[in-house]
């Protein structure tokens, strides 16, 4: 491993605290503002393709997911509602665009104001937890 540090540590000729040149700083710019064409229900809906056991029923502008006859997620073109573990819940709640859901504890409302990609890698963490939580046996998630 020539030029590899110890346990794994980088090279010694890369300093990590240098700064970036300007193509790279506008690359890296140009990436973080890159508008995703994808929305938030072909995301999860790509999503519950992976995911096992999972029931999607239309439940008027909205897909209802389901496993076992336990509802744990709701979502729109852009609207996502998900049943979280408590404390999930409330570290969700603490981030843009949340709000706690009208149908009960640990249920929180996701209606992002731009669908980049950080609110879809949100978003589909949070229907992974749930999906999580909903197949866990003896599942409180109603």
């Amino acid at each position: 491993m020539s030029g590899a540090g110890a346990n794994g540590a980088p090279p010694d000729d890369i300093d990590d605290a240098a700064p970036l040149d300007p193509e790279e700083a506008a690359a890296a710019a140009a990436i973080l503002e890159t508008d995703t064409d994808e929305s938030l229900d072909e995301r999860i809906g790509t999503l519950v393709e992976e995911l096992d056991d999972i029931r999607l029923n239309r439940d008027g502008d909205l897909d209802r997911l389901s496993v076992g006859g336990r509802v744990f997620a709701l979502v729109g073109p852009d609207l996502l509602e998900v049943a979280l573990d408590p404390a999930i819940a409330r570290a969700a709640l603490a981030t843009p665009d949340t709000r706690p859901s009208p149908r009960g504890a640990g249920w929180v409302a996701f209606t992002p104001a731009v669908t980049d990609r950080f609110a879809l890698d949100r978003a589909e963490a949070w229907v992974r937890l749930a999906h999580k939580r909903a197949t866990r046996p003896g599942s409180a998630v109603r």
